[in-house]
């Protein structure tokens, strides 16, 4: 069988055969001659650690089809791959897959990939320190000698004329937890002048109420106040006003976007001060690339667009021309001017791709020839802007936008949606938490029929509890008892949210949805377990909570020291306390029944 990897390529040099592992980087192109001198350079930072870069340079600007870096590894304890791609799975790809295995740019995804073992540990993890255009990275198994190949392609999509690109691979063959190897990654990223996060408020680290799920655009100030008036007084200190606000109709689709005009809330300034007045922030969504065909917008920008979408009823505009961009920039500086905004969300702009007929030139008007970097520019404008004007401002996106050039211009990242999908939030979450550093990681909006049962219904609040909260039901019209568990597991999360979010965060079995979850600081440890696992308990902490997030009562904890007496409360989902003893362990297993959705809390004494 031919060689899937190279097939096709014709070969060009080879990177650190004797400074890399398996014989290091190979690289191939498509374009014969090569016009570009190609240097490299080969770092070691640590033992198992290094750092990769390759230049191309050319006196002129020049093009080029499609470059390609392969390595190898060996498929030796090799369970799964981790991508940021939230719809992914965790499989071993086969090599005539990874050509495009993730794709990554400005908007959409981040340019890493982890491989995993049976343990949970790193067998390779790489990142690419370009993050604004368009890469391909994959990583696959060839059948035919049991390794998997690696690969990162530059230029697959058309790019414009150049005449200098530059690149650094972050290589890891470290045998750590694979967490360790992401939370390297994102670090890496965040020292770099080009990604450094934005600055975090205290605010976008405590739970929202969204009136997506709850309202969709069915929404009115009368209706939203009442839901800030329960919301605040449960400990939901910001509302996002999503879909609705701008425009009368009710369609769900995008034709009368774009104007921002708040057509449903007329006195929007009024609306926020009474907000404010609960003691609540707000923030208003925004679909920033989509000017709807009955828009003002859409005719004074005509012949500035990069597609029109038959699906959106709406244009995507191309933010190559400045005076898209500061139309943009202008309209949120505005609102946060004239309403008193506390935040935005800023929604769609994974749609700022290259079209089949983008034209990839500064022709006509515009300053820039690739999308990447214009999107950078326009996403970055706007949190100088708006930070120039609040520097507490809360700017929220969500997967796909979540890669280190969004960490610079947001501060909160949100998992895509999912309703009423407990699992699925719990994997999303956790995927982010994984990546994104002190950026503070929200749940998808949670929500349930509120016939369900309110052991199942905490089910949903219980799988996010590693992320910030934003609930979208009716607080209103749900029963007391919902009520009374959202009121318990709210008041919980706000009492631990320091040991929550910014402890140390181990996330087993990211094959199976991460069934065991564990936040670790000094004094603290949290567990979720959400199937019939052991929880291992070392006795390094004074308090444990352990939460039961699955269906069985039967909670299995095996001690690893002998003879440890803790205080053991145990709880129901609506917080009343139904067990409470001192208990000392023997070292081996014990078994402990909780509730559904309930807890444990063990005290060391």
């Amino acid at each position: 069988m031919a060689n899937l990897t190279t097939k096709g390529w014709d070969f060009l040099q080879d990177i650190g055969k004797d400074q890399l592992p398996y014989n290091g980087i190979s690289i191939y192109t498509k374009t014969t001659p090569f016009v570009f001198e190609l240097s490299n350079q080969v770092q070691k930072l640590e033992k198992g650690l290094f750092k990769v870069t390759i230049k191309l340079q050319a006196s002129t600007l020049k093009n080029t089809k499609p470059v390609k870096l392969v390595w190898k590894i060996p498929a030796i304890n090799l369970k799964g791959t981790w991508l940021s791609n939230y719809e992914s799975d965790r499989r071993i790809y086969a090599e005539f897959d990874a050509e495009r295995m993730l794709v990554s740019r400005t908007a959409y995804e981040a340019p890493v990939i982890s491989l995993f073992g049976h343990n949970d540990e790193n067998l390779h993890t790489f990142a690419c320190s370009d993050a604004i255009h368009t890469l391909s990275l994959g990583a696959g198994l060839r059948e035919e000698d049991g390794w998997i190949y690696c690969n990162v392609i530059l230029f697959k999509d058309p790019v414009p004329d150049f005449n200098i690109y530059e690149l650094s691979i972050l290589l890891d063959y470290r045998k750590q937890r694979y967490e360790n190897s992401l939370r390297k990654v994102s670090s890496w990223w965040a020292s770099m002048t080009e990604y450094t996060p934005m600055f975090v408020p205290d605010i976008a680290k405590l739970p929202m109420y969204s009136t997506w799920y709850s309202y969709h655009q069915d929404i009115t100030t009368k209706s939203l106040l009442e839901e800030c008036r329960t919301a605040s007084l449960l400990g939901y200190k910001t509302i996002i006003v999503d879909d609705g606000w701008q425009t009368n109709d009710s369609n769900r689709g995008y034709a009368f976007t774009g104007d921002w005009l708040p057509e449903r809330f007329p006195d929007m300034s009024n609306f926020v001060k009474e907000v404010h007045d609960l003691n609540m922030k707000i923030m208003l969504w925004y679909s920033v690339p989509f000017f709807g065909k009955h828009s003002t917008a859409f005719q004074q920008f005509k012949g500035k667009f990069l597609h029109f979408s038959e699906e959106f009823q709406a244009a995507i505009l191309d933010p190559r021309y400045p005076e898209i961009r500061d139309y943009l920039v202008n309209t949120y500086a505005q609102a946060l001017k004239n309403w008193d905004l506390d935040g935005f969300k800023l929604d769609f702009i994974d749609h700022f791709i290259p079209y089949k007929d983008t034209v990839l030139t500064t022709e006509n008007g515009r300053d820039y020839a690739a999308i990447g970097p214009a999107v950078d520019r326009l996403m970055t404008d706007v949190m100088k802007a708006l930070t120039a004007i609040k520097p507490d401002i809360l700017i929220e996106y969500r997967q796909h936008y979540i890669g280190p050039v969004l960490r610079k211009c947001g501060n909160m990242f949100r998992a895509h949606d999912c309703p009423n999908d407990a699992v699925t939030n719990r994997r999303r979450v956790i995927d982010l938490r994984l990546l994104s550093g002190n950026t503070a990681v929200h749940s998808d909006m949670f929500m349930w029929n509120y016939e369900e049962s309110v052991e199942l219904a905490a089910l949903q609040f219980l799988n996010i509890l590693f992320s910030v909260p934003q609930i979208s039901v009716r607080l209103n019209e749900i029963s007391a008892t919902h009520q009374q568990m959202v009121n318990f597991y709210t008041e919980y999360w706000i009492k631990n949210r320091d040991t929550l979010l910014d402890s140390y965060l181990t996330a087993n079995g990211p094959s199976e949805n991460y069934p065991l979850i564990k936040a670790s600081s000094k004094e603290k440890q949290i567990i979720t377990v959400h199937a019939n696992l052991i929880i291992e308990i070392s006795g390094e902490h004074n308090m444990i909570d352990i939460i039961n997030a699955k269906t069985s009562e039967d909670i299995i904890l095996q001690h690893i020291h002998d003879h440890i007496t803790y205080d053991a409360k145990i709880f129901d989902c609506l917080g009343n306390l139904i067990g409470n003893a001192t208990n000392t362990f023997k070292k081996g297993m014990a078994s402990i029944k909780v509730p559904i959705s309930g807890m444990i809390t063990l005290s060391a004494i």
